[in-house]
């Protein structure tokens, strides 16, 4: 609650009406910004013990580590900046949260709108500031200190909070007008005598919404019961429990399950008997791919991480294939005439597999277990033994202690992981940004991950990743904050030799893979955190289960993982082949 129950003037009220609203809703983490127009925001969430905040430089990284936040909790955190510039700079991650519907409330102080398209200082216009891909904007009016008027901001604040949940979630903006002063000073006669600084409603405002569309397990159900080669594919999202639900209709149906490592089904119970963690290797076999076609092909979350696996979809577009989808709002990609089935993802998938959806043909899914074994069985050896960057993806899911969340970076990683990492039993929390899927911000959020788990996470990164949010670290961070960044460094960017630009050089090396020789070292020790590098399996096995420095009162420690990238092209080929043929050899 707040510990200054009087507010001294107009902006004070508005403020802290407007926190007072959104602790009420459940709202814990608030993101800071430096800055003078959104002072009063900030004054009222360092009087309201109901939150934790995080101090931030970048905008740009507040607004991803609160990111972090809402995928590690499924609650939206509140990040607050100033006014200009400071707002914009919130915009990357606005998108992202868009696309990979990640809850976030992105709170923008704003001068009057009568300054608005005049010359004055630090003035742009923020109404609809982030267009599209807010769930919602409201533009709020100057703080009116009457009933009716905190009446209107409460609507705005419940519009906002429950736009932030959806379905589908995503950020939400409330663009916030201050005129000066903006201190939390008095002001006689500004605040009507017994006005308290608090939105409509009752006390505890209580949990989400809970507006979810009925399932559909009626409709999946029949189609799974006609089915004998029936597919799950489980991609990408920020439902904790579709991926158990995904697994348990596989066990209930007897069907192969491919399970994208942000599914919530590659690393949890069931996953090592029905997750075909070898489908990225092993479907890159043309004669595989076609050998293994099903009669009904299941998707639920986004698009899978794996082109191998998107190939496939493709290749068996005559199948019928069939999207769970929350909200009407799919949009079929891949081209494969996948219809939709509206309804909540997690009860539609529980609902059908308590009812009598049928089993598949028992030889289905032992041709896949066969070849997904042999594909692992290829690989596995020379990932324990030899060092690339798959190895490293191999070694941390092997390594982390269950339970930890884990931020997997865009680029190499997320696909290395796809790749190498095999399904377990053990639980992991899986996260990332895989909406669009960039390499800005991914510090900030596996910080954001960390301060919501309130456990000891950890993070598998790239080089360049690194340095585009090294400021993210440059910050002082609590000690409660408990991250093991994991950053392979390979000079620039590998994942581009995969690509045929790579036969051109230049432009090849300078312009394509950025070739960097940044001290990582140096990096961590401006940074005031534990630096360590690797180069072998065991090396890196004995850095992931060492215990952290939190009895040092240090919360953060950097990996550097040093592998070549000719070298890491090398054997990642040769691995990839390897499975291939062992995988032709099951068909």
């Amino acid at each position: 609650m707040s510990r200054t129950p009087a507010a001294p003037n107009r902006n004070a009220l508005w403020a802290r009406a407007l926190v007072d609203g959104l602790g009420r809703r459940g709202v814990s983490h608030a993101c800071i910004g430096s800055g003078s127009r959104s002072a009063p925001l900030v004054e009222a969430l360092a009087a309201d013990d109901r939150f934790t905040l995080h101090a931030h430089v970048d905008e740009r990284s507040a607004a991803f580590f609160a990111l972090g936040v809402g995928a590690a909790s499924g609650r939206p955190a509140v990040v607050v900046t100033t006014s200009g510039t400071a707002a914009a700079n919130l915009f990357p991650a606005v998108v992202e949260g868009s696309r990979s519907e990640i809850p976030f409330l992105a709170l923008t102080a704003d001068r009057p709108a009568a300054l608005r398209g005049t010359d004055a200082n630090q003035t742009i216009d923020q109404r609809d500031l982030f267009g599209r891909y807010a769930r919602r904007s409201i533009d709020v009016a100057l703080p009116e200190p009457t009933a009716a008027g905190l009446a209107r901001l409460g609507t705005a604040v419940e519009a906002a909070w429950r736009a932030a949940l959806g379905p589908p979630a995503g950020p939400a903006h409330l663009n916030v007008q201050f005129a000066k002063p903006l201190e939390p000073v008095h002001v006689p006669g500004d605040v009507p005598p017994g006005l308290e600084p608090r939105l409509p409603g009752s006390a505890t405002l209580g949990e989400a919404p809970g507006v979810s569309p009925p399932d559909a397990g009626g409709e999946l159900a029949p189609l799974l019961q006609g089915a004998r080669r029936p597919l799950l594919v489980c991609g990408p999202n920020q439902r904790s429990g579709i991926g158990r639900a995904a697994l348990a209709l596989a066990a209930r149906v007897r069907a192969p399950l491919i399970a994208d490592p942000l599914s919530g089904a590659r690393f949890g119970a069931g996953a090592e008997r029905w997750t075909m963690s070898g489908a990225d290797l092993s479907l890159r076999a043309d004669d595989v791919a076609a050998a293994l076609r099903p009669d009904l092909i299941v998707r639920v979350g986004r698009a899978p991480t794996s082109a191998v696996v998107c190939r496939y979809l493709e290749r068996h577009a005559d199948v019928p294939q069939f999207v769970l989808d929350a909200t009407h709002g799919w949009r079929d990609h891949l081209a494969t005439g996948a219809r939709p089935l509206t309804g909540d993802p997690v009860a539609t998938l529980e609902r059908a597999a308590a009812a009598d959806s049928g089993e598949a043909e028992g030889a289905w899914v032992e041709r896949w277990r066969a070849v997904d074994r042999a594909a692992r069985l290829a690989v596995d050896p020379s990932l324990a033994e030899t060092w690339f960057e798959g190895a490293v993806a191999y070694t941390m899911a092997r390594s982390l202690p269950e339970g930890t969340p884990w931020f997997i970076g865009n680029s190499m990683p997320i696909r290395d992981v796809d790749a190498f990492a095999r399904a377990t039993d053990r639980p992991l929390h899986a996260l990332g940004l895989r909406g669009a899927s960039g390499i800005d911000g991914n510090v900030s959020a596996a910080l954001g991950a960390a301060a919501a788990s309130g456990r000891p996470a950890a993070a598998l990164i790239g080089d360049l990743t690194l340095l585009h949010d090294v400021g993210a670290l440059l910050v002082d961070r609590p000690p409660g904050i408990s991250l093991h960044l994991v950053v392979i460094q390979n000079r620039g960017g590998g994942i581009f030799h995969m690509l045929p630009i790579r036969e051109h050089d230049p432009p090849f090396t300078p312009y394509v893979v950025m070739p960097q020789s940044v001290d990582l070292g140096a990096v961590a020790a401006a940074a005031g955190i534990p630096h360590r590098p690797v180069s072998s399996v065991a090396e890196l096995r004995e850095a992931v289960q060492a215990p952290g420095p939190e009895s040092e009162g240090r919360g953060l420690r950097l990996t550097e993982a040093r592998v070549e990238r000719e070298h890491n092209w090398q054997q990642r080929t040769a691995a990839i082949e390897s499975a291939k043929e062992a995988a032709r050899r099951e068909i």
